[in-house]
């Protein structure tokens, strides 16, 4: 339990530390989405008793963090291609962003690991079934959010896409003092 309250405490100051020390600007949505993550894993989860009443609760948020790691993933590389610091084919785009998500992933589960071994607790319940269900359902929320990203892309318009990748990437260039015409038009390049 201490360790779940250390680590809410490291992850929420991380932005502010981003910002700080290397002035890195984390935007909004993603520091929102991080403390309801935190709330739904740490609190509803462990002090709550989800993981145990609801045989689910631990499927749901992997899916829920891949899908939030496909997004990051997509937008900072698409921000460094949006930059022309990145010449490669926008599909490649897509590809990296599925990497991303699926290697974060497989370092949270690493990470489970280890606390498990050291600490002594049950991240794992014991069992390679459920590290493996973890890594599949976190690809599955990993491809979800690259389809998604595809459909921004490809111009094909679903609003509340567009929405978001369109907000994030403004914040990130604006926040970030990086200049991106197209990004702050609103126009995907070509």
């Amino acid at each position: 339990m201490l360790f779940s309250v250390f680590l809410t405490l490291v992850v929420s100051l991380l932005p502010h530390l981003l910002k700080g020390t290397y002035n890195i600007h984390i935007p909004v949505i993603f520091i929102y989405l991080t403390i309801v993550f935190i709330f739904l894993s740490v609190f509803l989860g462990q002090f709550g008793g989800l993981y145990d009443r609801w045989h689910w609760w631990d499927s749901f948020l992997h899916f829920i963090s891949a899908l939030a790691f496909g997004f990051t993933g997509f937008i900072i590389i698409y921000v460094y291609y949006v930059h022309n610091k990145l010449k490669i084919p926008k599909n490649l785009i897509l590809v990296l962003a599925f990497l991303f998500c699926l290697g974060l992933g497989a370092l949270w589960e690493i990470i489970e690991y280890g606390i498990d071994n050291t600490l002594g607790t049950n991240m794992q319940v014991n069992s390679l079934d459920d590290t493996m269900i973890d890594l599949i359902i976190g690809a599955l929320g990993g491809l979800a959010a690259i389809i998604m990203c595809s459909f921004y892309l490809s111009r094909f318009r679903v609003p509340v896409i567009d929405s978001v990748v369109n907000t994030i990437t403004k914040e990130t260039v604006v926040e970030n003092k990086a200049p991106a015409v197209a990004v702050l038009n609103e126009e995907v390049p070509k």
